[in-house]
């Protein structure tokens, strides 16, 4: 026999309870993933950076003690390499910003987003705000 109307809606409220719990269990585990993914390259990335760090602090003083000896002075070798990180410094900070938008966007796109996804990474990348006047909601509507 058929099941009364009752009963269809009580199946039916138990299968879309069970859906959303399986759905959030889902979306936890995925967000899991992908958090555990971004901790463990920075984490990579970071022992990476803290090593060659200290490389090229022996570098510098290297350098400027070869470059103290050249010059005949020592301190004038330490101004040397300290002007020439001051330079490099002010490049970066005129010029850096919008590179590493683009290359950190593209990357953590990439990760983040599945191939099934409805935009391409490019979109993304161009629809990126360059300067700092854009505001959070422009942001938002410009994934949307």
């Amino acid at each position: 026999m058929s099941k009364s109307i009752k009963e269809n809606f009580e199946d039916l409220s138990l299968t879309a309870q069970n859906y959303i719990e399986s759905s959030i269990a889902y979306y936890r585990l995925d967000f899991f993933k992908k958090s555990m993914k971004v901790a463990i390259d920075s984490s990579h990335k970071l022992i990476l950076a803290f090593f060659l760090l200290i490389a090229l602090l022996f570098l510098s003083v290297a350098l400027s003690i070869y470059l103290g000896d050249l010059v005949g002075n020592l301190a004038l070798g330490y101004i040397i390499v300290g002007l020439f990180y001051i330079v490099i410094t002010l490049l970066c900070a005129a010029f850096l910003k919008p590179v590493l938008r683009k290359i950190i966007l593209r990357r953590a796109s990439i990760s983040y987003f599945n191939d099934d996804s409805k935009r391409s990474v490019e979109e993304v990348v161009n629809t990126a705000p360059t300067t700092k006047t854009d505001t959070k909601d422009e942001e938002f509507e410009s994934l949307h």
